[in-house]
């Protein structure tokens, strides 16, 4: 209290403002001594009866006795105690006095010589007789720093005397719980008296209470509760989430659901509040398919980074809006081991969804085979640390690799040694392709055998997943023949590979046609699996990605290169560089099962120029190869699997410097494929031949690129065909049946040599015969 308050105060008010530990410890004091007492007027009166313990006692009685009567014949009510205060005082040493003599004039002992101390200790125990007629009230000292009061009452304590101080005994605050330790938003319940109302308090009302900025406390109903219970919210240094959404049902409502606004009809459900995110269900009228324009929605809310907001939808008419207070994939740990190991599911976790669930994807299916996948987006975002986070996964779950990196090595540096085959530049990618569809028809034709139509996992055969990096070089390869031969192995591929378990991804940073082969089964076999849309350099790849696949009504912006916590307006206000702002490689939608997910890889910081986080995910084992059988029929068919790991054609650009010796070139010693001639029987054509394109004969012989390829190219088959239908027309089934020796599809396309040059003709559907009959 201040010297003023002190002067203005009548005498006769003795109380004393003092902190809470000072009270606690003058009660604790009073309560032991009246324990002690206790036990010397239980065993006093047994060891000492003489006439000094009567003069004793009887004195103590009777001099307070005394003292009380001559203190109430003083009435000026300027001077000392009140009546009742010294009676209040006189209480422990009458009754104690009184107790000890009674003791002392029983003969013997008796129980309730014990009992009738012990009970005045508790009762006395119990008033605090001379603790309470000190007047003592307690202190309530205002929090400095914004961190809790600078006294030894705990927080919530504070904040109840702080509640009962400002309005009274009409309401208590109960139930209070701090938000943070280091911040002094909290959240309690406020309770009225039994049978009446929580008062209607106004902000300021609220404010004062506290001592916290206007508008920083608020009163809400609690559910499920009457007025006789408030939930009381303080939050003078956070943001009030709930009162931002409560807001946010207004301006949905005008903003987005209105008439001529984002997305007209769409009501807003039901909303949620989450630790720096609202959670909005919104929902299309009956009969309407859902619509959510992602910038539309993002300029109604003020939203200047488009990846604060997410968007999702069941397709049909209802989704989900994520609006964040900063980008939620701003920061993403690292990949562990455990991270990488496949499941029972066939799944391993490769990121973060926005929403802080793990972004997981399947190596396979259990119940469809092997997978297709495309991954879209432009040089820095991220497609290299997301293909090494799944080529490590599938090291780690036995899972045989095999990798194309048409740019020579340099976009997966780090796969390099840890894949059983790691092909280098254009013309080693493309017969590794032809080794794959080799491997494939030896599957195949062993599964007719066994009678199966599926695949399972390592019965007999491992799974085989094929990641093509920088794929568009290959497809939209100047050289016509390379460029047919690729797009066809591809989409063969991806057409029958899964149900032998042999899966193809590709990344590029395309998805137009023409970057891909011309050929659209390629983009839409691979959109099948899962596809990764990163940022890309244009609009029109975002189309093409989300075409056939995205949700109904689901929008997406495109990935900005970098984001600033503070938002990108912000930073640009402030004067930030470019540099100041976050990367944001990894980030992507994924889609899969009909669903896009926002999401983020996990971090790898890159290292002179390759990620030592993503090498060391690999392991130190070998990796996983090749039963003996399927290691044969690559090499019977490109004589180029037992060398793969020497990348002999890792410096040739086409086909025609590989086998031509050509400068530069490393010929395989013991590629089938011949030298320099054309016909494929190892005989030459002479020296013109090595400067000519090479035709595809050999390992390339049963691939139908719809060139002009030389009838020599499968040594006889082509006479072989015509002495068979010299017999009359046969379907083209009896025909592969009769000629064993020769894969299927290359009775198919020596049939169509044939009817290009006129010796036979179909005479109907799968039927063939010779022309002159």
């Amino acid at each position: 209290m201040s010297t003023t308050d002190q002067a203005a105060a009548p005498a006769v008010d003795t109380t004393k403002s003092v902190p809470g530990h000072v009270i606690y410890r003058r009660v604790l004091a009073e309560r032991t001594s009246y324990a002690l007492a206790a036990a010397g007027m239980a065993v006093g009166p047994q060891l000492d009866d003489s006439a000094w313990s009567y003069l004793a006692s009887g004195g103590i009685g009777l001099g307070t006795l005394a003292w009380l009567y001559a203190k109430t014949k003083n009435t000026d009510p300027g001077q000392g105690l009140s009546a009742i205060v010294r009676a209040q005082r006189a209480i422990p040493f009458l009754t104690a006095a009184g107790t000890y003599v009674a003791n002392l004039i029983t003969p013997g002992f008796n129980w309730w010589e014990v009992v009738a101390p012990a009970a005045w200790a508790g009762l006395m125990g119990w008033m605090a007789p001379l603790t309470r007629s000190a007047g003592l009230v307690l202190e309530l000292t205002e929090h400095q720093d914004g961190t809790g009061p600078a006294r030894e009452l705990t927080y919530t304590e504070f904040l109840a005397a702080k509640w009962a101080q400002a309005t009274g005994d009409g309401t208590r605050l109960v139930s209070i719980a701090p938000y943070r330790a280091d911040r002094p938003d909290f959240e309690a319940v406020v309770v009225a008296q039994a049978g009446k109302a929580v008062p209607v308090f106004t902000e300021v009302q609220l404010a004062a209470a506290f001592d916290f900025p206007v508008g920083t406390v608020r009163m809400r109903p609690v559910q499920g509760s009457g007025p006789g219970r408030m939930r009381l919210v303080a939050r003078p240094t956070s943001e009030d989430t709930e009162a931002v959404a409560e807001g946010i049902r207004g301006l949905w409502e005008t903003a987005v659901s209105a008439p001529g606004k984002a997305a007209p009809g769409v009501d807003l459900i039901d909303h949620r509040t989450e630790k720096d995110r609202i959670v909005l269900l919104v929902a299309s009228p009956p009969g309407k398919t859902i619509y959510l324009p992602h910038t539309a929605i993002c300029s109604a809310f003020g939203i200047d980074d488009p990846s604060r907001l997410v968007i999702e939808t069941d397709g049909i008419r209802q989704g989900v809006v994520s609006i964040y207070k900063t980008n939620p994939l701003m920061k993403v740990r690292k990949a562990t081991v455990d991270d990488l190991t496949m499941d029972s599911k066939g799944r391993i976790t490769i990121g973060v969804c926005h929403d802080g669930k793990p972004a997981r994807m399947r190596l396979w299916d259990p119940g469809q085979g092997a997978l297709r996948g495309i991954t879209a987006g432009v040089t820095g975002a991220g497609k290299s640390v997301l293909q090494n986070l799944i080529l490590a996964g599938e090291k780690r779950s036995g899972v045989v690799s095999w990798v194309g990196d048409v740019q020579g090595g340099m976009s997966l540096p780090e796969a390099e040694g840890r894949v059983d085959w790691f092909a280098k530049g254009p013309v080693e990618t493309l017969l590794m392709l032809t080794a794959a569809h080799a491997v494939m028809k030896y599957r195949e034709r062993l599964s007719n055998e066994m009678g199966r139509g599926d695949f399972a996992l390592g019965r007999p055969w491992p799974l085989i997943n094929i990641t093509l990096d920088e794929i568009n070089r290959l497809l939209s390869h100047p050289d016509e023949a390379m460029r047919k031969a690729t797009a066809y192995l591809i989409a063969d591929i991806q057409k029958t590979g899964r149900k032998v378990g042999i899966g193809i991804r590709l990344a590029v940073q395309s998805l137009h046609l023409k970057d891909l082969g011309d050929d659209d089964a390629i983009r839409q076999q691979g959109k099948v699996g899962a596809l990764f849309l990163m940022r890309t350099a244009s609009s029109s790849t975002k189309e093409m990605g989300l075409d056939g696949i995205a949700p109904a009504g689901f929008q997406m912006e495109n990935i900005p290169a970098r984001i600033y916590e503070n938002g990108q307006i912000e930073a640009l206000f402030s004067g930030q560089d470019d540099e100041d702002g976050e990367s944001t490689a990894g980030m992507a939608y994924m889609f899969l099962d009909g669903r896009a997910k926002f999401m983020r890889t996990f971090f790898a910081e890159k290292v002179d120029g390759v990620y030592p986080d993503l090498i060391a995910l690999y392991g130190e084992e070998p990796a996983n190869g090749l039963t003996p059988g399927e290691a044969a029929a690559a090499q019977a068919k490109v004589g180029l699997y037992d060398l793969r790991h020497t990348n002999p054609y890792a410096d040739c650009d086409t086909l025609a410097q590989a086998f031509s010796g050509a400068p530069g070139s490393t010929p395989a010693a013991n590629d089938p494929a011949p030298a320099t001639g054309t016909d494929g029987d190892g005989e030459g054509d002479g020296g013109e031949a090595a400067a000519a394109p090479v035709p595809f004969g050999g390992p390339f012989a049963d691939i139908p690129f719809g060139l002009d390829n030389d009838p020599g190219e499968e040594p006889g088959l082509q006479d072989q065909i015509l002495e068979l239908l010299a017999d009359g027309p046969k379907p083209l089934k009896d025909l592969r049946a009769a000629l064993p020796d020769f894969q299927p599809s290359s009775v198919s396309n020596a049939c169509s040599q044939l009817k290009a040059k006129g010796l036979a003709t179909t005479r109907k559907r799968g039927v063939w015969q010779l022309t002159d009959n």
